[in-house]
């Protein structure tokens, strides 16, 4: 539940607080900004078309779904929409940033989870398990979901590793002067006394790697294993938010972890499932 209305939250921002030339950004290639070549041309931006009626529509469109999602409103029938909008606007955009990437894949998978659940809003308890036709798919979804997580930090780990800069330690302090993704400046300063200290920059650097390791394999375990992967996870990510100024990633991956913290099987014997067990199975 908090998980896809954090995930529907994230695009809703990057909508609301992104101009239209922000989103699709103006080239040579893409003179009006928008990818709209292959199955691309399905999405919502390119059919509604890159005239001034047309943004409009579609970012009213997509505000409308978002907000749906965001407040919990049957998640039957608007799990799917969801999905369409995340496609559409990691399609569309040609600078779309891991998190839009990785929020497209997610709320794929969460449509099979979704489908099955009859509530009106998804803040509810539930009153009865989730029908057995829907059981086998909803379980597949969220060990994909999990499987997404893993390979995520992983493709992390090892670009990471491949990097000389990680493998000697040095990696932090060349973050935290990056021009775009770089420490804020009063941050970078109250830090600057330990930063120039060679071993306080290594184990930090080497510390994320552990961490990314740590968290790939946590998101297959059981689900104490994963609830650790949570606190951890929600570390990095928060650290990363307020010294490297991604929150949208951020909060995407925050987002994935939540839902992969869902049970969707019980403990119990299929005849006799708890509601307690099934009322966390709603993402």
């Amino acid at each position: 539940m908090v998980g896809r209305s954090l995930l529907a939250a994230t695009s809703l921002l990057t909508i609301l607080f992104s101009s239209d030339s922000e989103l699709f950004i103006r080239t040579a290639e893409l003179p009006n900004g928008m990818r709209c070549t292959g199955v691309r041309a399905a999405s919502l931006w390119c059919l509604m078309g890159p005239t001034e009626s047309g943004l409009l529509i579609s970012r009213a469109l997509a505000v409308a779904v978002l907000v749906l999602v965001l407040v919990g409103f049957s998640p039957r029938w608007t799990c799917v929409p969801h999905w369409y909008i995340s496609f559409s606007l990691a399609a569309a955009m040609e600078m779309a940033n891991g998190g839009d990437a990785i929020a497209q894949v997610a709320t794929m998978l969460l449509v099979p989870m979704c489908l099955g659940d009859d509530r009106v809003w998804h803040w509810q308890p539930v009153l009865r398990p989730l029908a057995p036709s829907w059981r086998g798919s909803a379980f597949a979804a969220h060990l994909g979901l999990r499987g997404q997580l893993c390979l995520i930090y992983l493709g992390a780990v090892t670009a990471k590793l491949m990097d000389p800069l990680w493998r000697h330690g040095a990696a932090l302090s060349v973050v935290a002067h990056h021009p775009q993704y770089g420490f804020p400046a009063p941050v970078r300063d109250l830090l600057s006394p330990v930063m120039d200290s060679y071993w306080f920059v290594a184990l930090l650097s080497w510390s994320v790697v552990g961490v990314q390791v740590a968290l790939a394999l946590l998101t297959l375990g059981r689900r104490k294993h994963r609830l650790i992967a949570l606190v951890l996870g929600c570390g990095l990510h928060l650290g990363i938010m307020f010294f490297m100024s991604l929150p949208s990633f951020g909060m995407v991956m925050i987002a994935l972890l939540i839902i992969s913290t869902a049970t969707v099987t019980s403990e119990r014997r299929a005849d006799q499932p708890s509601v307690a067990t099934e009322e966390r199975n709603r993402p």
